[in-house]
């Protein structure tokens, strides 16, 4: 079974949560139909489109700002089941294609507006990218440190990914099936920061609780342990330990020839002992040897593994990391969504004029208007 399969989704996003939102509906089975504004449509690489790359998604260019662009566009919306938005609040209305508009010609869309600080607010209007998200939800100030004392530029848009795309194809999924229940579509205000939030949300509730902002390495996920914490091993690779519990961490602490520190987990006056053990021991080998002895032994220790080693690493591969597409010349990221069909071999994007024909006339657009508005330059 494919999760999506027969939903249409009109994508006005560029990029950011957008496009990795467009990309998991993709992924998930979702015919995606990418609207940008012509000619910068037409040129459009597909691997700028997010990591799906344009499998799954078809394509037009719309000159929304054209009477008949945006009665085009809205012709379109009225077929599909979902659409999505990234302009600052109050420009997809007065571009006319807001939610009022889509509804008024199609009762059951689910229409997600995706920014983001949100739809209101005092930052509601601010410009962004991801680390401005991260930064704002506490994930920055939590990170590591560099060498000058400043937060550690994250290693992935987390923002943008999980709290803006992830967070609004979740979202939309819900709004799918609640419109099952009762056929009324919905409006859904995603911002990034909110999903970042709820992503932050143990060390929100910590700070709750007890009062105290984590830092690093003043909690338990922030460094304050020996035992989560990462270690350069004797190749100059690296160990990630993360033996939480007291069952693990002594497996660790026998593993590595450390019982003398058994019954000392969680006493904060020794961890910096601690840690210098456990990293003098990592440091006598490398760190594959580590790994194929910890891995296996309920110790919480994996690989820190480069960009480059992971479409190699024997785990990995078994979860389809790697796909070829037709038409690039590169290997993409696999579907790896749960419930996400995984073939052996993507459909590449097609022909950009085809595909804007072929949606001009699934919207019910006859060849006469399809003509007159690809001569006139308003749809490519």
């Amino acid at each position: 079974m494919i999760p999506l399969a027969g939903i249409r989704v009109l994508d006005l996003t560029t990029v950011g949560p957008g496009a990795r939102c467009a990309a998991m509906l993709a992924d998930l089975g979702a015919d995606v139909i990418k609207v940008g504004p012509p000619p910068v449509a037409a040129r459009i690489v597909p691997a700028a489109w997010g990591y799906s790359a344009g499998r799954g998604t078809r394509r037009i260019g719309i000159d929304l700002k054209d009477a008949r662009g945006l009665d085009a566009a809205l012709r379109l919306a009225a077929t599909c089941d979902v659409v999505l938005e990234g302009f600052r609040p109050g420009v997809a209305d007065r571009l006319g294609i807001g939610y009022a508009a889509v509804r008024s010609r199609n009762a059951r869309v689910v229409y997600a507006a995706l920014t983001g600080y949100g739809q209101d607010g005092p930052y509601a209007q601010w410009a962004g990218h991801d680390l401005n998200y991260q930064a704002v939800s506490g994930g920055l100030a939590a990170a590591g440190r560099r060498s000058d004392g400043g937060p550690a530029l994250p290693g992935a848009t987390f923002a943008d990914s999980a709290g803006g795309g992830m967070h609004a194809a979740l979202a939309i999924c819900a709004a799918l099936v609640g419109r099952g229940a009762d056929g009324a579509g919905t409006y859904l205000d995603v911002s990034a920061v909110d999903g970042m939030l709820s992503l932050m949300s143990l060390t929100l509730d910590e700070f709750q609780a007890t009062s105290r902002a984590a830092a690093p390495g003043t909690a338990m996920l922030h460094g304050r342990f020996a035992w989560y914490d990462v270690y350069r091993c004797r190749d100059d690779r690296w160990l990630s330990v993360g033996a939480i519990e007291p069952k693990f961490y002594a497996n660790l602490c026998r593993t590595l020839g450390c019982e003398a520190w058994l019954d000392h987990q969680h006493d904060d006056e020794v961890q910096q002992a601690i840690r210098t053990d456990f990293a003098a021991v990592f440091a006598t080998r490398d760190r594959d040897d580590w790994v194929a002895d910890l891995g296996p032994a309920d110790t919480c220790v994996a690989p820190v593994l480069a960009v480059d080693e992971i479409a190699d690493d024997p785990h990995l591969g078994t979860r389809f990391t790697e796909v070829d597409v037709e038409g690039q010349t590169f290997r993409q990221t696999a579907r790896v969504l749960a419930g996400a069909p995984r073939p052996d071999r993507e459909r590449g994007a097609g022909p950009h004029e085809t595909q804007a024909g072929d949606l001009l006339a699934e919207a019910g657009l006859t060849s006469d208007e399809i003509r007159d508005l690809h001569d006139d330059k308003v749809v490519q």
